[in-house]
């Protein structure tokens, strides 16, 4: 009869000796130890030992130069003592050239890419990638990116980026091919809030450079002909997210909030100030029941009053994941079939959760769930902005306000994508929108 024995890790003493590395071929020694680090060497206990030997595993996956790490402790023969213990670490290195395929979606399209790519070509975690990205509404994408760690950190990045990409905005009627290049750096942060929340997130500071082409169409809107056409955009953008939520597509708790500042003139004809804003927050009460509100705000300003704001760069508003029971760009100024967008936009959203009839205690059927919810936003122009100001008038704001109610399910696809399909009542709608009415099929990522 076999008798088991539990041992606590906890009270073997132990320590390490050495720590050896093998497989390494092109990774530069010194950057691989430094992120090995030396505090495994502190340990005092075995317990303390495999923590850490789990901790630098981690920080080694997280490099991009390894397909596959592993740790193996082991006595230490050479040493008399029996506490004496020695680490080897397996890596297993990165092809130099690597390729792949894979298939993404944004809000209402999907789209193939393919890639090839060069990891850790000069051995400190470096990566260069050329890919080619076609969508489901006309979305072409060529681009080369070179990826550095900063400070040989892995989670602050260096990027540069060369592209070209076509789109077509059929709902304005007109096509748009953009030439350019893009300077990205990326760090985070983390701080406590009121000594009880612990935030975490990210800075992204971009510098992008733009040639910019629209091409309108033959039945085009003359708002739209009139500024078809090149531009050339220079411009500094400043990012900061924060993402607590627990699931991206289908969330059960937790906040989220992304700012964007961005500043347009330091060269070339497009000039102007924007700023765009978008908040979640989700609570689930008893267990089944899932609350969500939503904010989406944004503004744009030129530079100078005799400065346009081309349609390129305008706000807009509607869509299946944003102002519901709307089409795509569907709420604001229209001009012959042509949505023309606006400056101003607000839009809030209010959501209600719930499993399946009968199967709410199915844990694995998270994935689907009904969903009810109301939308309201206003898009509006800087002059009707200013109007209501000068007058005091707020009913401007509230003439041009659009509310939406709706019920339907909704499907989280991984952290891919979630899929709704609602039908929807347009309750408060101006002339001219272009409102969907009934059943409306969405996919997308971003939602409010």
């Amino acid at each position: 009869m076999y008798r088991t024995k539990t041992i606590d890790f906890s009270k073997v003493k132990c320590y390490v000796k050495s720590v050896d590395i093998t497989g390494i071929e092109r990774s530069n020694d010194d950057y691989i130890r430094k992120h090995v680090g030396h505090e495994i060497f502190n340990s005092g206990n075995f317990e303390d030992v495999l923590e850490k030997s789990q901790e630098i595993r981690a920080r080694l996956l997280k490099l991009g130069c390894f397909k596959t790490v592993d740790i193996v402790i082991d006595a230490d023969n050479s040493e008399k003592s029996s506490k004496s213990y020695k680490v080897l670490v397996e890596v297993e290195e990165q092809n130099p050239v690597g390729g792949n395929i894979h298939t993404s979606i944004g809000n209402n399209e999907g789209s193939l890419s393919s890639a090839v790519y060069l990891p850790n070509i000069f051995g400190k975690g470096e990566r260069l990638v050329a890919e080619y990205t076609y969508g489901t509404s006309n979305h072409v994408d060529y681009r080369v990116s070179y990826t550095n760690p900063i400070n040989q950190d892995p989670d602050k990045h260096f990027n540069a980026s060369a592209f070209r990409t076509s789109n077509d905005f059929s709902w304005s009627k007109y096509k748009q091919t953009d030439s350019g290049f893009n300077i990205d750096i990326l760090t985070p942060f983390e701080f406590m809030l009121r000594n009880k929340y612990h935030v975490k997130g990210t800075h992204l500071f971009t510098y992008e450079a733009i040639w910019r082409n629209l091409i309108s169409y033959m039945d085009s809107a003359f708002e739209i002909r009139e500024q078809s056409g090149h531009s050339l955009k220079s411009s500094i953008k400043y990012t900061n997210l924060i993402d607590r939520r627990d699931h991206t597509a289908l969330p059960t708790a937790g906040g989220f909030l992304k700012t964007t500042i961005e500043l347009a003139g330091l060269g070339g004809d497009v000039k102007f100030f924007r700023y765009n804003s978008d908040y979640q927050y989700t609570k689930t009460f008893f267990n089944y029941l899932t609350t969500q509100f939503s904010l989406s705000e944004g503004l744009i300003l030129p530079l100078k009053k005799s400065d346009p704001i081309s349609v390129i760069d305008k706000n807009f508003l509607g869509g299946p994941l944003s102002l519901r029971g709307f089409k795509n760009r569907g709420a604001g100024p229209h001009s012959d079939d042509c949505s023309l967008g606006s400056d101003v936009y607000c839009l809030a959203g209010a959501h209600l959760y719930t499993p399946l009839p009968f199967l709410h205690k199915n844990k694995k059927l998270n994935w689907l769930k009904t969903h009810s919810f109301a939308n309201i936003g206003y898009i509006l122009s800087n002059n009707q902005i200013k109007q209501m100001i000068n007058e005091q008038n707020v009913h401007i704001m509230i003439n041009n306000t659009r509310l939406s109610v709706g019920t339907g399910i909704v499907i989280g696809f991984g952290n891919i994508a979630r899929l709704e399909l609602n039908y929807v009542w347009p309750l408060w709608k101006l002339n001219g929108d272009k409102i969907q009415n009934g059943m409306q099929f969405g996919v997308g990522i971003n939602f409010n």
